[in-house]
């Protein structure tokens, strides 16, 4: 047989094909890694432009909600009730690129957990019996059937006050390093509602029934900060009116004198004194500078959407007639 003199460069030509086809392979593979890098790279910095500006529409938003208030409260004069149109509903505005939705809650009714205590010289903290009375009164309106009012305010007062020993059924350092994992009492004010779930006797569902009648102030917060506004009290809320009559009032009374307000709301306290349920209480059990028909606080949640990014947040301003609006507390939410 005549040999094939051009089986060998067919042999060669395969083996560089082979080499060229690995060589291309390899840079699609390289090409395709910077490619991705490169997109990689790209979403992160485009994400990251995103999270600047949300952060910058977040501060945005807080001057915004105050304008906002402003534009409402200015002309009723801090006149709030629950009839004005639209105050609880979300209000939806338009930015570059993006959107706020900003809504309103009057923060005014609520029983300070920090009253249970009060400062001393020092800035240390002590037992004040009639906020812890108000506490008892407050709780005992709540939907929880199986609670002990004395033992969960014992608890309140030695997570906040600054000795050492327990109160009749409360718990101090002693009690809570026995835990696992161990810690101690905070020896401070509260500063949210969240405080409440390292406290001994404040189960989950204890604190979700506090949601909405209690709430955290500053310790020496103003007095006007304390107050009723008799125009935006809910039903379950009556316990809140319980303790501006020193208890007098029973809690079915209140909540039938809440469901029974007028359209529009009192004009002024004294109309509310009025009230044939008031009227008939002896006037040495009320607490007449407890009661308002002005707004002095506002809860605000805002929620900034920009390109797929989402920021919530809650501010709380203080709104005293006469004064200008002031942020109290700013917390970003979730």
């Amino acid at each position: 047989m005549t040999p094939n003199p051009q089986k060998p460069h067919s042999n060669q030509n395969g083996a560089a094909l082979i080499t060229v086809l690995m060589i291309i392979a390899a840079i699609s593979v390289v090409a395709l890694g910077v490619t991705q890098s490169v997109t990689s790279a790209t979403q992160r910095a485009r994400a990251l432009d995103a999270q600047a500006q949300i952060r910058l529409y977040a501060v945005s938003v807080e001057e915004v909600a105050k304008s906002r208030l402003l534009e409402i409260l200015t002309p009723l004069e801090g006149r709030l009730s629950v009839d004005l149109p639209s105050f609880g509903e979300a209000q939806t505005i338009p930015v570059d690129g993006g959107v706020f939705e900003v809504s309103f809650r009057d923060a005014t009714n609520c029983y300070d957990l920090n009253s249970v205590v009060l400062g001393i010289e020092g800035g240390e903290l002590q037992v004040d019996p009639q906020g812890l009375s108000n506490f008892g009164i407050m709780l005992e309106s709540t939907a929880l059937e199986t609670i002990d009012s004395t033992t969960l305010g014992a608890s309140l007062v030695d997570w906040l006050d600054a000795d050492a020993i327990p109160q009749q059924g409360g718990a101090e350092d002693a009690f809570y390093i026995g835990a696992t994992p161990s810690y101690r009492a905070s020896s401070q004010p509260l500063v949210s509602l969240k405080d409440l779930r390292g406290i001994q006797g404040f189960s989950a569902e204890t604190v979700q029934a506090l949601d909405g009648i209690a709430c955290v102030r500053p310790i020496h917060a103003d007095a006007a900060l304390h107050q009723i506004n008799l125009n935006t009290i809910q039903v379950e809320q009556a316990g809140l009116l319980q303790l501006a009559f020193s208890g007098a009032l029973e809690l079915e009374e209140a909540r039938r004198v809440i469901a029974n307000r007028p359209l529009g709301g009192w004009p002024d306290p004294e109309a509310f004194l009025e009230e044939p349920a008031i009227k008939k209480i002896d006037p040495a059990m009320r607490k007449n500078e407890r009661l308002t028909v002005t707004t002095s606080l506002i809860e605000v949640f805002t929620e900034v959407s920009y390109r797929g990014q989402v920021m919530k947040m809650r501010f709380l301003f203080e709104t005293l007639p006469g004064k200008p609006i002031r942020t109290l507390q700013r917390q970003r939410v979730g």
